[in-house]
């Protein structure tokens, strides 16, 4: 073989080798991502009520007030879930408009 023939031959694989790189990552739809689930939304799932401390019988003051936090800590677990639902809505919406 001359070396003309080699080179032609190694440019040919090259050129192959570019026209090939993408084959196996494409599949004629788009590539969708979907974006991370935000960190205050992590954080908001993660907080929790603690439980009252010691071992004695908690009073009237101290049962209406633990009902009240609970009560706060529900209403913000809503905002957080009310907002991964418009998340997961918004994406969902897109992957369904990408794929028509």
């Amino acid at each position: 073989m001359t070396s003309t023939r080699i080179l032609i031959a190694a440019a040919c694989l090259v050129v192959l080798a570019f026209a090939l790189a993408g084959c196996g990552a494409t599949t004629g739809r788009p590539r969708l991502d979907l974006a991370p689930i935000p960190e205050d939304l992590r954080a908001c799932a993660r907080r929790s009520v603690p439980a009252p401390a010691g071992d004695k019988p908690l009073t009237q003051r101290e049962v209406v007030a633990l009902i009240g936090r609970l009560k706060a800590s529900d209403e913000t677990k809503s905002g957080c879930l009310a907002r991964l639902i418009a998340l997961y809505e918004s994406q969902a919406a897109m992957v369904r408009e990408a794929l028509k």
